[in-house]
């Protein structure tokens, strides 16, 4: 009975280990922004993470990236301000890793949501300089354009998405085709020119298209 019960002892004990073993150690959470935020467009927000009140953590760190976040002695946070881009939109995943003194590792995630800021009219609307004379090589090549639009708050923003009301027009389908967010597809070689429009404003890229050059040490038959 005796060895029956000291055999039972040591697999709960080992048991005890192997669950002890298994919980995150190290861990965070993130209190701001919180899960499911609605942001606008362009905004920069502030990331605090806030660790377990029995863990010893070192460093925090932003998914992607080397640089650690900073620790505030005053909340006991550590905090990071990241600004959007002022083309993202979306749903857009924040995720954090944390070390802590033992080099044990977890990590928290979180979504938000970016939003577009009410409608407002463009003081201008630009393609990006590298692409007011774009030449595509090939058929079948494809590059996004680049549109800048200026708002009357001051902010500008690349506007290339359908979301944004720009829309686009190919003067001949024949040479090049472009769709709802931009993007430019080479279908015959010459020229042709695109028109994009957003409210009141209007700009224009010509697009050149030509055969795709040899490859260097290789001759045409």
């Amino acid at each position: 009975m005796t060895s029956v019960l000291k055999s039972a002892c040591l697999h709960l004990a080992a048991l005890a280990v192997v669950v002890c073993l298994a919980l995150p150690a190290g861990a965070v959470e993130i209190v701001s922004p919180k899960d499911g935020a609605i942001v606008p467009i362009g905004s920069e927000i502030l990331i605090q993470v806030r660790p377990g009140p029995d863990d010893d953590i070192v460093r925090v760190y932003l998914s992607g990236s080397d640089e650690h976040m900073k620790h505030n002695d005053q909340t006991g946070f550590f905090e990071e301000r990241v600004k959007l881009r002022s083309d993202t939109l979306g749903p857009v995943p924040v995720e954090v890793r944390s070390v802590n003194s033992k080099g044990v590792t977890s990590r928290a995630a979180i979504r938000i949501y970016v939003n577009l800021p009410p409608v407002l009219p463009l003081i201008s609307l630009r393609i990006h300089a590298e692409q007011r004379r774009l030449v595509l090589e090939g058929i079948g090549e494809k590059q996004d354009l680049q549109v800048i639009g200026e708002f009357p708050d001051g902010t500008v923003r690349f506007v290339s998405k359908s979301v944004f009301g720009t829309t686009y027009a190919c003067r001949d389908e024949k040479i090049a085709s472009v769709d709802a967010n931009g993007v430019v597809t080479a279908v015959g070689f010459g020229e042709t020119t695109i028109v994009v429009r957003n409210g009141e404003r209007e700009t224009q890229s010509q697009v050149i298209v030509r055969p795709k050059p040899p490859e260097e040490g290789k001759k045409e038959t």
